[in-house]
C-alpha cells in the first residue's frame, strides 16, 4: 500500500466519519507491512483516527506501540501520545513526554510546531511560545516551510499573553506580505 493509498483512506474517513473503521484497518495494515509504509507510520495513523472516534485510551495504546516500534514515522509519536494523555487527565504523564522531547533537541522543526499546538489547546501559553521561537529559530535555516505555521502559532500566544509585537511577528508580517495570504495579514 503506497502513503497515496493511505491518505485516499484517510479522506474516504472523512466522507463517512466511520474513523474507528479507518483506525482498525491502520492497525491491520500495521500488523502485516513488509516494506514501503513503516508500522510506526501506519501506527500513528491509527491512532489519530482513534482519536477522532473519542476513543482515547485506544488512541494511546495504538501511539505507545508506535513509540515501542521505534521505526521511520512522521512526527514524534510521543507527542501524539502525550497528546492522547492530556484527553485522558492523564496531564503529568503527557508533560513528561513532552520534557522528553525537549531533552533530546529534536531538530525537526514539525515537532516544536506540534508540541506548540498541542500546548497552546492545553492553555499553556508560554510553553506554546517557547516551543514556537525555538521551532522558529531552526525552521530559519533547516525548514522554511514550518517557519510560518510556527510564528502563526506563536503570535497567537504572544496576542493571548497579551505581550508585544516582536521581531519574530515582524518575520511573520514579511513572511505574509510575500505570499497570497497578505490580505488575511490580520487573522494572521
Amino acid at each position: 500500500m503506497t502513503e497515496d493509498d493511505l491518505d485516499d483512506l484517510e479522506f474516504d474517513t472523512l466522507r463517512t466519519g466511520d474513523h474507528a473503521a479507518a483506525a482498525r484497518r491502520f492497525v491491520e495494515l500495521a500488523e502485516t507491512v513488509s516494506g514501503g509504509v513503516s508500522r510506526a507510520s501506519l501506527l500513528l495513523r491509527a491512532g489519530e483516527q482513534w482519536q477522532h472516534a473519542g476513543d482515547h485510551a485506544r488512541a494511546a495504546e495504538t501511539y505507545r506501540n508506535a513509540v515501542a516500534d521505534g521505526g521511520d514515522a512522521y512526527g514524534d509519536p510521543r507527542v501524539y501520545l502525550a497528546g492522547a494523555l492530556f484527553e485522558l487527565d492523564r496531564k503529568e504523564e503527557a508533560r513528561g513526554l513532552i520534557e522528553q522531547v525537549r531533552a533530546e533537541a529534536p531538530q525537526d522543526p514539525e515537532v516544536y510546531r506540534a508540541v506548540a499546538e498541542l500546548l497552546y489547546e492545553q492553555g499553556e501559553l508560554v510553553g506554546a511560545h517557547d516551543w514556537c521561537t525555538v521551532g522558529a529559530d531552526l525552521a530559519r535555516s533547516a525548514d522554511p516551510d514550518s517557519l510560518e505555521g510556527l510564528l502563526r502559532i506563536r503570535y497567537r500566544s504572544r496576542l493571548d499573553l497579551r505581550w508585544p509585537e516582536d521581531e519574530y511577528d515582524a518575520l511573520l508580517d514579511e513572511l505574509l506580505k510575500n505570499t497570497d495570504d497578505a490580505p488575511d495579514q490580520q487573522f494572521r
